[in-house]
Order: C-alpha cells, then structure tokens, then sequence
C-alpha cells in the first residue's frame, strides 16, 4: 500500500494568499483601533482624526513619540424629560443653599434659643387670654399646633360649654407656669401635631396634651421659630375693623339662637378677606326685629384668629360661633365654637418655594421694617425662584394687564421652568428696572398687594408690560455675551461631570445654542438658556454648525419661528453624536464632514436659495 502526497491546485493557492493578506489587513486595522493611533489622511471621503480634545496636544511618551489618547467613554446624554427633571433638581439645589444660607444669617445658638423662647412666649400668653373669659365650670379648650424646629404653628382651636356654673377666678400666674412648661420641656423639642386640651374646674384649668397622633405636615407649618412679641398693630387693627363688619353682618332673632360659619383667609400673616357662609337659625325664638351680635362677642373671636396668623402661605380658617339671644337684652352673646384651617386639595407647590418664603419672611416678622432694603442685597438673581414661588402662588390674575401674552404663558408653566425664563427675561431689561421690580414685587410677597399704593400698583403692571415688550427684541452683542456665561455655568450644573473639563479647556469646547441666541427674540416665552437647548461640541465641530447656520442667514434673513425650528432639527438629526462629548467617539460611523454635507442637503431641500 503506498501514499500519494497531493499538492494544492493552482487556484487555491492563490485563494488561500488573498484569504491570508485580507486577514493581515483586518489584523492590523483591528490593531491600529485598539491602540487608538490615528490614521491620517483620507479613504473613501471619511477623514480620521485623533480622539483628542480638539486643540490639546497629546503629551509625549518617553519614546519620543506622541503618548496614546485614551478612548472616549460613554456619556449619559440626557433626554428631553430628564434634562427637565435635571433642571428641576438644579433650581431646588439652589433654592436649599440660598435657604440654608438665609437660616443661618444672625441665626447663632443663642438667638435661635431666645426666638424658641419667644415662640412659648406668645403661645402661652394667648392661651391664657383666651382661658380668662371663659368662667363655665367643665368647659374644655383645645388648641391643635403643629411643633417643628421650636416653632409652634396654631392649625386648629374648639371649645366646649361646661354645665352653666361659674367657677372661682383662676390664678392666672400659675396657669402661665404650668402651659410655659408643657410648651418647653414636653412639646417644643419634638415634630410634629400636638393638641393642648384645657378643662375649667372649681379654681383652675386641669392641662393635658396629645402628642401621639400621626398626621401629614400642613403646608402653612412655620420651621423656624420667630423672636417677636405679641401681634404686629397692623394685623391687630385690621382684624379688629373686620370685626365690626362681622358683627353687623349677623343677625339673630329676638330670643332664637343661631349657628354662624365665617371663612377668614389670610396670606402668611395678613388678614386677605372673608365671606359670611352661613348663618342657620337653631332657635327660632319670640320674633320681632333681628338684633345684632353683641361687640364683646368680636374680642374673643380675634383672640381665638390672631394665632393663626403666624402660618405660611394663602390658606382659609373655617370659624363657627354659636349665638344666642336671651329676653330682655339689647344684643346678641356668641362664643366661638371652632376654627380650624381649611387646606385646597390642590397641592401648595414646590417645598422650596415656602422653605424659601420662610426664611425671608422671617426678617420681616423679626422687625426688619424695610424689608426690600434687606431683599435688596441678595439681588433679583438669586431670589428669582422665590420671586416666581410668589406669583404662581397668586394666580396669574394678577397679571391680568391688557397685551400681555408671553409674559403669562411663560409664568404659567412649572415654577422651575418659569424661573429659568424669567432669570434670562431680566437681563433683557436695565439694572433699575429690575431694581424696581425686586422691590415692588418684594413688597406684595412681604405686606400683601393691598400695600402697594396706587403708583406702585401702576409701576408693577407697566414693568411686565415692557418686559412683554423686551423678550421680542432681538438681543444686542453684550446680552449674547452675558448669557453665553450664564449658558456655560448653567450647563456645568446639568453636567457636573464635564464642569472641571469646561473650566480647563474653555473655548475649546463651546457650549453651543442649537437654537441660537440670535433667534430668542421669535422663542419668546422660552428660555434661550434652557437645558434641552444646550449642548457642549469641541470647537472645531462648532465651527461646522455655524458655517451651516451662516448660510441660513442668508437664505433667510428674516426668517420666522418656525423655520428656525426646522433648520435646527435638521441640524441636530446629523450633529448629535457629537453633542455633549469632549472627544470624538471611537465608534462614530461618520465623521463631521458627512454630517455637514448631510445637514446641508436637508437644508437646501427645505430653504430655497441656501447656498
């Protein structure tokens, strides 16, 4: 048996040679990728550059030789409603540190504790007010606060009629003693609702207090205890004028008795408005002309309403009072059966913005009379968000100015995005004008809008008319240069992964307006330096967007919204891998000149006469 050797065929031979260089070929490609050499020059129309920074030099290796860029990492890019929820955490962040920063202006361990102090100050001397008028053996008062970072907010009051016997004169001392230790030592250090109940006996008030009920934070809980004392005169006059009006209201027939519902609204610790509710007779009584409710009736109702006043925020206090005529008399007697603070089921917006509220109201109410002149040395910047808190929380009715529309359009929208546009609006206008806004709009946030004096009230609406008027300007070449700034710092914190990138490199990496700022005057109710409309490039792709935009100039010089919305989609569908990276991608299927001559096809489609 013998063995032939078989030798290839020609054709295979050849076969196999080609099979070999080809894999040579790949071999080396796959190398030169994985080492991240550049190849110059060009193939097929594809030019490869360096995966560097544009216009950083690679360091030099100890060969000599240029030193390996590192490949480009993944970045998160985030996506219309994530770059939204990111600018809702950017403006909450800083609301949080211009809040922790407001808190502890002059706020040291020893003033904080004397404010404490003064907040059991005016509790205690308010119950004890109210004890004082009230003789009927077994009755019960129950004052319902919410305690948080010693600060006792009042959200509820009932009482309850004893058995008809007056007792002996209380000491009314030692009462103050015993409620000034239960505030300090049994509710003020803790979180949360606690109910004071107070029942009359023979010659005393037996005290007991609740402090087990679990119940959801009200929105008008105060944090920070305030060092005041008493009521402010004005609160206390205009309560007891509206008294009087309150009074003349009722009418209870001769020897009947009646049930009266009163809703009082207040705005932080002013006194906006009320409304008779209801007044439902329970006893009909010996007819005759309706008398009224007797004047002393009104001093205990302030009484019970006064601490309510030092809540946060628009809310409504339900009141009901029982009245009753008895024969023989010229008015009518009526106690205060309850209050308690009624609360929309709408929700009462950001925390922030009454966390903000908070702390500036608290200069207010701490005797800081000039209270724009404390507002004034934080500047219109850093208070816009609670500046926008303010006026989504009025309503924009408020605004209800004739020739206004993208002034209200832009304010209608989520607090955060309207503080973002009114913060660019601004700079649209001159320092005084805005000057002039911090401190009217200032003042209605602090005193209420009824503070603002015919002029005021004049100067306010005039300044939203110009500001209508401004964001339908185009912006001149210094605007474009402060907002580019703003744009930049902004974006860093979108990205704080690129921030001490941006900070080294500078205008090698550009932030880029993919709608420019050229054009924010036909996007008026828009915020030219919102996050979805920014995106950082290296400079040299940059430099190929504007080349494209210039040409849309010329093709359309006076173009309208909606062609600068198309060129820009057109734009963004070819350039956005490059957006929001520092170095080319090592994956990127095509370089910048194919995205510019792709762009610029879909342009020319789309613009007749672009070059």
């Amino acid at each position: 048996m013998s063995t032939r050797l078989v030798g290839p065929r020609p054709a295979e031979s050849w076969q196999r040679l080609a099979l070999l260089v080809l894999a040579l070929v790949v071999f080396a490609l796959q190398m030169g990728c994985a080492t991240g050499a550049p190849l110059e020059g060009s193939h097929g129309g594809y030019r490869y550059r360096p995966l560097v920074p544009h216009g950083v030099k690679a360091a030099p290796s100890s060969r000599g030789s240029p030193e390996r860029p590192s490949p480009a990492q993944d970045v998160e890019v985030l996506s219309g409603a994530r770059v939204g929820e990111r600018a809702r955490q950017v403006e909450a962040a800083r609301a949080e540190a211009l809040v922790l920063e407001l808190r502890r202006e002059g706020r040291g361990p020893q003033e904080d504790e004397a404010a404490r102090e003064s907040e059991v100050d005016r509790a205690v001397a308010r119950v004890v007010g109210l004890c004082s008028g009230v003789e009927e053996l077994e009755a019960v008062l129950a004052f319902t606060f919410w305690v948080e970072g010693g600060a006792l907010t009042q959200v509820g009051y009932q009482e309850q009629r004893g058995g008809g016997r007056a007792g002996r004169p209380v000491d009314a001392e030692g009462l103050a003693r015993m409620l000034r230790r239960v505030f300090t030592e049994y509710a003020g250090r803790r979180t949360g609702e606690v109910v004071l109940r107070l029942r009359r006996e023979e010659t005393r008030w037996a005290i007991a207090y609740d402090a087990t009920r679990s119940s959801a934070r009200p929105p008008e809980a105060r944090t920070l205890p305030v060092r005041t004392r008493g009521t402010p005169a004005n609160t206390f006059l205009a309560f007891h004028e509206a008294a009087g009006k309150w009074a003349s209201a009722v009418r209870v027939p001769v020897g009947g008795g009646a049930r009266v519902e009163l809703e009082v609204r207040l705005e932080d610790g002013r006194l906006a408005g009320w409304e008779l509710r209801e007044v439902r007779r329970t006893r009909e009584g010996a007819g005759g002309n309706p008398r009224p409710l007797s004047p002393e009736t009104m001093g205990p109702l302030v009484q019970v309403l006064l601490p309510f006043t030092e809540g946060l925020g628009a809310r409504t206090v339900h009141v009901v009072l029982s009245a009753e005529h008895r024969l023989g008399e010229a008015e009518v007697r009526g106690r205060v059966e309850s209050a308690r603070v009624e609360r929309s089921p709408q929700p009462p917006g950001p925390s922030w913005y009454l966390s903000m509220h908070e702390s500036v109201l608290l200069r207010w109410r701490e005797g800081v009379v000039e209270g724009s002149a404390w507002l004034a040395q934080w500047g219109v910047e850093e208070l816009t968000l609670w500046l926008v808190g303010g006026i989504i929380a009025k309503g924009l009715g408020f605004f209800a100015t004739d020739g206004l529309e993208w002034v209200t359009r832009a304010l209608g929208r989520e607090p955060e995005v309207a503080a973002g546009w009114l913060r660019t609006a601004l700079k649209r206008l001159p320092g005084e004008e805005r000057a002039t806004f911090e401190q009217l709009w200032g003042k209605v946030l602090l005193e209420g809008e009824q503070a603002l004096s015919r002029s005021e009230r004049k100067a306010l609406r005039g300044f939203f008319v110009r500001l209508e008027q401004a964001v339908q300007q185009p912006l001149d070449v210094d605007l474009k240069g402060k907002l580019r700034e703003e744009a930049r710092k902004y974006y860093a914190e979108l990205y704080p992964q690129f921030a001490e990138l941006l900070e080294k490199e500078g205008k090698e990496l550009p932030i880029h307006h993919r709608r420019p700022l050229q054009y924010a005057h036909l996007f008026p109710d828009e915020n030219i330096n919102a996050g979805e409309n920014l995106a950082m490039l290296q400079k040299y792709v940059h430099e190929e967007i504007n080349l494209l935009w210039g040409k849309f100039r010329k093709a359309r010089p006076n173009p309208t919204a909606d062609d600068v919305r198309r060129a820009a989609e057109a734009i963004d569908r070819q350039f956005e891998p490059w957006y929001h990276r520092a170095i080319d991608s090592p994956g990127m299927l095509k370089t910048v000149d194919d995205a510019r001559e792709a762009a610029l096809r879909e342009l020319r489609s789309r613009f007749r006469g672009l070059e």
